[in-house]
């Protein structure tokens, strides 16, 4: 339980509201799949502007358009009652505002205000390390989660959210004793420490360790929000892979990371991202990419981040969808990293692999600014290596078939 959020003062006049906001807490922080407990808060206080930019939040999370107009009724409200906040509630309150404009930056400047503050306030901490991850900025992610981690209490999500961090900046050895920590104060209600102590093992090369260990927690990942399901599961997903287990890589697609919540964005690059490297492995994906399409078509034109387009543009080439494709690379075209890669997964669709390899090799190494995870942007480094691997293939097939003919 994050019991030290619990002394942090909350504007409000109801305290149902209150406790709404204590539980939607310990919903974002475990992961669970009760966050909608934060619409309970509004309801039994319209005038709560924390509960509204907490609202707003979980709308944002999504990452869609829909998200943000869905996200832009709470945020009024937020800022029409904000008058009488606290500095932390007012510094929460302007850093969702500016999330939901899409300036991310700005919000990552006011949340890690507050947690500067306030480092017992968990829930800025977290939200900020989301825009973080999503921005690339691994060093402010470290910096956010050390203020959090150096005020521990009982609940342990600092040391899980100071773990992931570590793990990103490449301190794989520290990242595993703050992830164990976590683990040991709350061995089945923090699954993002579970989640980092995998990726430090991955790191380490211990993926056999990796793999025993989430399934010894797997138990435990029943009650959270299909992101953190659905994820969790494809990393083991990507073990088996790694392993040569593609049959079971294969399954655990079926089974567990594709059809939780086959609309949510994070579930659906779960999905494309182990189907890919499936594919590139020579597994036949059968309808698997018109399926996951039929959800991602109508988000060509969202442009909300990125790192998620580049993913739908995967699945609109693969399921055949061309034009669609053609109109998001178009759109991704306007950054130089995302328009580069785009360009270079339509070069690869269209088995031009040695241009697709002379495309990504200049922004090989600005990857991170995509954002996302470093396991997760591995992606494009295995686009990037099969490309260079199957024009090198074509090339010696090409000269021995010149030699041929002119022998």
């Amino acid at each position: 339980m994050n019991e030290e959020y619990f002394h942090l003062p909350i504007t409000t006049i109801s305290p149902p509201a209150a406790s709404a906001i204590h539980a939607f807490a310990e919903e974002l922080l475990s992961h669970g799949a009760g966050a909608k407990i934060i619409f309970d808060a509004v309801a039994e206080d319209r005038e709560c502007a924390l509960g509204h930019a907490y609202a707003a939040a979980v709308f944002l999370t999504q990452m869609t358009c829909e998200g943000q107009a869905q996200a832009a009724p709470h945020i009024a409200e937020a800022l029409h009652n904000i008058a009488l906040c606290s500095e932390r509630e007012k510094g929460t309150i302007h850093a969702i505002a500016a999330w939901g404009c899409g300036d991310e930056r700005s919000a990552i400047s006011l949340l890690r205000g507050v947690v500067e503050c306030a480092p017992h306030d968990l829930v800025a901490a977290k939200f900020c390390q989301i825009l973080e991850l999503s921005q690339g900025d691994i060093i402010g992610m470290l910096r956010t989660s050390g203020m959090a981690a150096s005020v521990e209490g009982r609940s342990g999500y600092a040391l899980g959210l100071h773990a992931f961090a570590l793990e990103q900046a490449g301190h794989s050895e520290l990242a595993i004793r703050f992830a164990r920590r976590a683990i040991d104060v709350n061995p089945v209600r923090d699954p993002w420490a579970q989640h980092a102590l995998a990726h430090a093992l991955l790191a380490m090369e211990q993926p056999v360790e990796a793999r025993a260990f989430l399934h010894s927690v797997s138990h435990s990942w029943d009650r959270c929000s299909s992101f953190m399901l659905t994820h969790n599961w494809w990393h083991l997903a990507l073990i088996e892979l790694e392993l040569g287990n593609k049959a079971a890589a294969l399954a655990l697609f079926d089974e567990r990371v594709w059809g939780r919540r086959k609309g949510h964005a994070q579930d659906q690059i779960n999905a494309i991202s182990l189907l890919f490297r499936l594919e590139m492995q020579g597994v036949r994906p059968a309808a698997r990419w018109d399926d996951i399409a039929t959800y991602i078509e109508g988000r060509v034109t969202d442009g909300v981040n990125g790192f998620l387009d580049l993913h739908y543009l995967i699945t609109l080439l693969k399921s055949g969808r061309t034009d669609a494709a053609t109109r998001l690379t178009k759109l991704l075209q306007r950054d130089r990293v995302s328009g580069a890669i785009a360009n270079a997964i339509q070069s690869y669709s269209a088995e031009n692999y040695r241009e697709a390899a002379a495309t990504l090799a200049p922004v090989c190494h600005h990857l991170s600014e995509l954002g996302g995870s470093n396991v997760q942007r591995e992606l494009f480094e295995s686009i990037f290596i099969d490309s260079v691997q199957r024009s090198s293939r074509q090339t010696v097939s090409s000269a021995h078939e010149y030699y041929r003919v002119a022998a």
